[in-house]
């Protein structure tokens, strides 16, 4: 693959040179109703500039195409991976709290033991004597 893109490669380079260097009279042509004098490099130019364009929109509508299929496939990964989770239980997340109990919020979220407070300084004045 690499030596035929490599000879490929040097034929362009050779084709390019040549037309650019040929000694070409000038061509009339007939577009839209309009007659245009150019030179044979001219046009040779014209169509090398074209091409390259559209190769950039091929190579741009590659990278496009596979950043689609990336998110698709990502997104059907991410799909079967929570179809085999287990379902979260949001049954004690539901529940109502009475609204007159101002602790239940607290009772219901709390994630960690209480730990003992060892240090007299940081107990209330109320809870010092106890």
């Amino acid at each position: 693959m690499t030596v035929i893109a490599l000879v490929l490669l040097a034929l362009v380079i050779f084709a390019v040179v040549a037309a650019v260097t040929a000694d070409a009279g000038t061509v009339s042509i007939d577009i839209f109703d309009r007659n245009i004098d150019t030179t044979v490099t001219e046009i040779f130019l014209a169509g090398v500039l074209t091409g390259l364009v559209a190769l950039a929109a091929i190579v741009l509508l590659r990278v496009a195409m596979r950043r689609s299929w990336l998110r698709r496939k990502e997104v059907r990964e991410l799909r079967q991976r929570a179809q085999r989770a287990p379902a979260h239980d949001t049954a004690a997340e539901s529940r109502i709290v009475d609204p007159d109990d101002d602790d239940a919020y607290i009772r219901r979220n709390r994630s960690e033991p209480e730990t003992a407070v060892t240090d007299q300084g940081e107990l209330s004045p109320e809870r010092r004597h106890e």
